[in-house]
């Protein structure tokens, strides 16, 4: 079974993420006082148990003996590795990046499993219960200096021993450190499940980590044959021989931050995409004009939100006027279906041969979990773009005005610069992504809508 995927957080980066606020309905009377009467209190909850957080337990070290087993991965079902390998193709798939998977087993018993891809930059040590299941993770990211950084713990708190390997898919224990560029430690985020099954999140400093033992933080990344010790196994090791040929096939896959999916195909005018009802969509672009950059610092933010403190994307374009278009697609030709799916600032004209995600400054990838973004936050299901010099050169009023039209774009301009204003269709988090053209230059922006007919279409 695929261990489960890590999920979205806020965290530290509330000020570019979706926020959901669950407010009650109360009622006033006339007189401004609370009317109680026909209104149906909550059952109280129990006060935040912050000190006994629903935490796994942390096992000790031990130097008994240890027998390695290179292979694809554990098999909780069976209790057992997956496609063994030798340690020679083991230490091959790392030289090159590939994945592979170290099961530790201690009198017999498999102790610890260790999931590793460098080309996704991650390692993770699981530790095995006596039923076989994976149930305390700690995640590892390797960062560009060649060392490993604590990404995350999660554990499960299985009900009983018939209970299966990640039951309920969500972890009841997860531990997020937070880390700038400098991949120093600003906070620990914190997810965890109550007694009474509500969710409790908060936020502690590192030097107060809840688990009864503090795993390592910053770590020499460990040879192939080293990752007993860095499972706290020091006894003698012995390596199991194994098949000479890498696996087919792996039972767990790596966590990536979410991929662009069809950019190319999504800002190409008449390109088609199927659905998986059999529906087709066809893609219309929609000139919007030109956009004045006289800085080259491009914000994207909700029109509703712009202010002094609004922060361009980290990458620049040269100062200049770029064109803009706004992308539609309309289901089997009918116009009242056309959906805004997405917006591109065209740098140059020459192909784009790849796509990244934007970021802004202090942001690193490495800090996304699976699925992850960074994005840009949308409470009026609409996107702006605007030079940062002008993010405060429009009148409330006419941003207002802009943003309650019926056009998928409305272009206003002020002295030097221009601000587009386009109508998503819904509220939420978008990502910006980059198209590179073959020599790396920027070719690109292209404001992603995150349409959901268009997460699982396939173009034509």
């Amino acid at each position: 079974m695929n261990p489960p995927t890590h999920g979205d957080e806020t965290g530290t980066r509330l000020s570019r993420r979706t926020v959901l606020l669950a407010g009650g309905l109360v009622a006033l009377t006339a007189g401004g006082f609370l009317a109680l009467s026909n209104v149906r209190r909550p059952p109280a909850r129990p006060r935040p148990d912050l000190e006994n957080l629903p935490v796994a337990d942390v096992p000790a070290p031990t130097d008994e003996p240890v027998e390695v087993v290179y292979c694809a991965g554990w098999d909780s079902g069976a209790r057992a590795p997956v496609s063994p390998m030798s340690e020679s193709v083991a230490r091959a798939q790392d030289a090159a990046g590939g994945q592979y998977a170290v099961v530790l087993l201690v009198g017999g018993t498999a102790r610890a499993v260790v999931e590793v891809c460098w080309a996704e930059h991650h390692a993770e040590l699981w530790h095995v219960d006596a039923d076989g299941r994976r149930y305390r993770g700690v995640a590892y990211r390797r960062w560009p200096d060649g060392r490993l950084r604590l990404f995350e713990v999660r554990s499960w708190d299985y009900a009983g021993s018939g209970a299966p390997e990640f039951d309920g898919d969500q972890p009841t224990f997860r531990a997020r450190v937070r880390r700038d560029a400098t991949a120093t430690i600003g906070t620990v985020g914190i997810t965890a499940v109550q007694s009474d099954g509500s969710t409790l999140q908060t936020s502690r400093d590192w030097s107060d980590w809840p688990e009864s033992a503090q795993p390592p933080e910053n770590v020499t990344v460990p040879a192939v044959d080293g990752w007993p010790g860095f499972a706290g196994l020091t006894g003698p090791a012995t390596a199991r021989s194994g098949p000479a040929v890498v696996p087919t096939h792996f039972p767990w896959r790596p966590p990536r931050p979410l991929q662009p999916r069809h950019v190319t195909e999504t800002v190409t005018d008449g390109a088609r995409f199927h659905t998986q009802d059999g529906r087709v969509l066809t893609v219309r672009r929609i000139p919007v004009g030109a956009i004045r950059l006289p800085s080259g610092r491009v914000v994207v933010a909700d029109p509703g939100g712009l202010d002094d403190g609004a922060t361009p994307l980290a990458t620049t374009a040269p100062p200049g006027e770029y064109p803009v278009d706004v992308f539609q697609v309309v289901e089997d030709g009918a116009a009242h279906t056309a959906t805004t799916v997405a917006c591109r600032v065209r740098i140059t004209d020459a192909p784009v041969t790849s796509w990244h995600l934007a970021l802004l400054d202090g942001d690193h990838e490495l800090a996304l979990g699976d699925g992850e973004f960074f994005g840009n936050p949308v409470d009026t299901a609409t996107l702006s773009l605007v030079d940062q010099t002008g993010v405060t050169a429009y009148q409330e009023a006419e941003i207002e005005a802009a943003m309650s039209g019926d056009e998928p774009f409305t272009t206003l301009s002020a002295e030097g610069t221009d601000l587009v204003v386009v109508k998503g269709w819904s509220d939420g988090a978008n990502p910006v992504w980059l198209g590179r053209n073959e020599d790396g230059a920027l070719g690109c922006y292209v404001l992603d809508f995150l349409v959901p007919e268009l997460a699982t279409a396939r173009p034509v």
